[in-house]
This record gives structure tokens, sequence and C-alpha cells, in this order.
């Protein structure tokens, strides 16, 4: 099988001329052109998790979609819009904040683009999905013919790695998210479900997906991370090839459930030394020493027996809990919880344990950073060893 290229450059700051002329080389290697985008209803599709301004690095800087609209107007774009769901409710007031707050509000009134507050929704039926055959999606996706999938490179504790394939998820009305996870509580069947809906979008739409890795997260990703330099900047015509990068430039090689499933369904190729990568040379631009997310052993679990029904690594299994002295008793955490098992009492967010699918969207979506992972000893020492 023949797999899309993947453009890799290195790009040390958000000076959006740079990462204009970045682009408009990254979209020639990857053969976007005028044909591609010509006339069409172009879709953005940030990565807007919080609403929290750039230097947070949780969300997709907003000169990257400057450099993205610069290069989409030259090849002759039909209309641009902006459009994306965060895990809270898909209402006009909170998608307007997360543009304002996010700083993309800016960036459109300078271009002169449409930012969709429209809250339509409607189902896209992909029959080979291997966990999920239909989803319920936002309708500017739904209506694109182009979609620019603009993910921002960040370490995720329940995925390990956020990139192209995850930041789809996003096309999920507000907290129908919620749903999916509680559907899906099985880490392996979730990521299956993110690898069907990225398969959907690519085979009803073309899809460009470009990476906004100049400043990305590390540990406790997607939100609760710290700001990483990883000066990386990347484009291609597979959000599946882009990953099986991004996973080699982390250091994170094999580790990465939804690149694993992608390999298996021969959606990427089966190794990174595969895959044809244009610019700077991916050995000169891996970052050592990545910090993973707290919840990442869940990956030494995966090799543990599947003894007494399974209850021997649940045992073991890291868990979300609320830091009661940090906590401003808000509610976001149960309001964000599929499973239901967080309730507020006395002011202070309360985790019923039993009922917890592990998940980590409290951990995602608490504004100050409250809820923590909390690992067994005994894995803590293992880890280490």
């Amino acid at each position: 099988m023949e797999y899309s290229n993947v453009a890799l450059n290195k790009c040390l700051e958000y000076n959006f001329e740079a990462i204009t002329e970045l682009l408009l080389k990254q979209f020639s290697a990857c053969g976007i052109t005028e044909e591609t985008v010509g006339g069409k209803n172009i879709v953005i599709k940030p990565n807007l998790v919080m609403n929290k301004p750039p230097e947070y690095a949780a969300t997709t800087h907003p000169e990257v979609v400057r450099g993205c609209v610069r290069c989409l107007k030259k090849l002759g774009a039909g209309s641009i819009t902006v459009a994306e769901s965060y895990g809270g409710p898909y209402v006009e007031s909170t998608i307007k904040a997360h543009y304002e707050g996010c700083g993309i509000k800016a960036v459109a009134d300078d271009e002169g683009i449409f930012l969709n507050c429209e809250t339509g929704s409607g189902t896209m039926s992909f029959p080979e999905g291997v966990r999920c055959k239909s989803f319920n999606v936002i309708d500017p996706i739904r209506n694109a013919d182009v979609i620019v999938n603009i993910c921002k490179l960040k370490t995720h504790s329940l995925t390990k790695m956020s990139c192209g394939v995850k930041n789809f998820f996003g096309v999920i009305p507000g907290i129908e998210k919620f749903e999916m996870h509680a559907r899906f509580p099985e880490h392996g069947a979730f990521c299956e479900m993110l690898v069907d809906l990225c398969s959907m979008l690519c085979k009803e739409k073309t899809v460009i997906t470009v990476c906004d890795g100049i400043v990305g997260m590390e540990g406790n990703g997607p939100t609760g991370g710290t700001p990483r330099n990883f000066g990386i900047l990347m484009t291609s015509l597979s959000p599946f090839c882009l990953d099986l990068a991004a996973e080699k430039l982390l250091d994170f090689e094999g580790t990465v459930p939804t690149v694993n499933d992608a390999k298996r369904r021969g959606l990427c190729p089966e190794s990174f030394d595969k895959l044809t990568t244009l610019g700077e040379s991916a050995e000169d631009c891996i970052t050592d020493d990545v910090v993973v997310p707290d919840a990442d052993s869940l990956s030494i679990l995966t090799k543990l027996p599947n003894i007494f029904g399974g209850r021997f690594a649940e045992f073991f299994s890291p868990h979300p809990e609320i830091n009661r002295k940090k906590c401003i008793g808000c509610g976001k955490c149960a309001q964000s919880c599929p499973a239901h098992t967080i309730e507020i009492i006395e002011r202070k967010a309360r985790i019923n344990h039993e009922k917890c699918i592990k998940c980590y969207c409290c951990q995602e979506l608490c504004p100050i950073n409250s809820v923590f992972i909390k690992k067994n000893l005994i894995l803590k020492l293992v880890q280490k060893l």
C-alpha cells in the first residue's frame, strides 16, 4: 500500500510569517495544491479542549491557525470556517468563550474567516467500523469538503499521546463525548473507536492534518501537564501517518494505542522506518525524556496476566483522586464524569472509585488541576525498576 508522506520541519517560535512559509512548503511537499482546496468549503478543526490562553500549551496556537488560513487563501479556498466542540456543554455561549479565550477570535477577525457558533449535529454512518459504526458529528464537519485538522502535540492520560487522530474526538458534540467514554469504558475499545471515527472522516472528506508541535505539552496532558518546547511543525494528508511520526519524535515508539491499532488495520506503515518523511531528519527532531502521564502505568498493566478475572490488574491500576485542599467545588468534574461517580459534598468533589471507569475526563476538564492520578506504591517501584 502507498502511504501519505509526512512533511516535518523544525520551527522554534510562533512567528506566523515563518509558519506560513513553512506550511506552504509542507503543503506542496504533501501534494496539497489548488486542486485540493480551490473553491472548496474548508473547515479548520483546532484543538480548543479548554478555555485557556495559548501560553498554557493545551490548545492549538492561534498563529498556526493564522498560518494555515494564509496558505489556504493562497491556494484559492472557497470559504474557511473554524469549528470545534470541547468537552463541556455544546452551546453558543461556551463556544464563543473558547474562541475568545484561546485567541482564535482575534485571528478570525484579522483574517476575515467565519467562526462556527451553531450547535447542530447529525449522524454519519461507518458500516466498516471495528467498534463503532455511526457517529453523531457537528454540522460544519459533516458539511465540509475539506477538513484541516490542526492538532496540538501533547501527552494524554488516557491515550498516552494526543495528536492527529485524537483531535477528531472534538467533532463529537459537547457532553456526548462523555457518553462515548461510558459506551467504551475499556481502554483498548475506546482507542479503537477513535480510529473508527478518524477513518470515517478520512473516507468521507479530504483531510489535511497539521501538527502544532512548536510548544506542546508533557506530563499529565491534555490539560494538566507542562509546556515543552518540541520545536516541530508537521503536515500530512494522513493523520495516521502523522501520528506515527509524532510517536517517533516523542520517543514513544510502539506504545501509543491508537497508532498500534492503525498499524494493525493497515492505515499507516508497520514501523516509522517505512514512512516517508520530507524536510528535516526525524532523528534530529526527537525530544528526549518526555515526561509521560501519571496514568501511563496502564501500559505496564496490559502486560500483567489476566488472572482472577482481571482483578489482579485492577488492584494495581492508577485512579483519579481529588486534591481536596485545591478543590473549589465548581462541579466541572461531576458534570464531565461519564459514569456519574462524582458528587459534590460540602463544596468538595468526591469520587466513588467502585464505579470509576478511569477515563480521566475529570482530570482533563478540571479548571484548576485539582485532580491527580494516584498510583499503587508497588507499581511505582516496578516502573522505576
